[in-house]
């Protein structure tokens, strides 16, 4: 179950940056999360896929969870 204060890795197409879960929304299935550098991102849970995407859809960026 995802947590405030959990460290993330955002997968742009490109890219990866680091982040941080600012908020847990909708028992867990959304989540607002700010990157080191800055941007603040909402995520939703695809439940086709069981990942999480910026906005919900499957080309947008995705969310990793970094292990303690």
């Amino acid at each position: 179950m995802p947590e405030v204060g959990a460290s993330v890795l955002v997968d742009y197409l490109g890219a990866t940056v680091p982040g941080t879960v600012k908020e847990v929304m909708d028992e867990g299935r959304r989540l607002e999360v700010v990157t080191d550098d800055g941007a603040t991102l909402t995520f939703e849970l695809n439940r086709a896929t069981a990942m999480f995407t910026a906005g919900g859809g499957q080309t947008a960026p995705r969310l990793r969870f970094v292990s303690r």
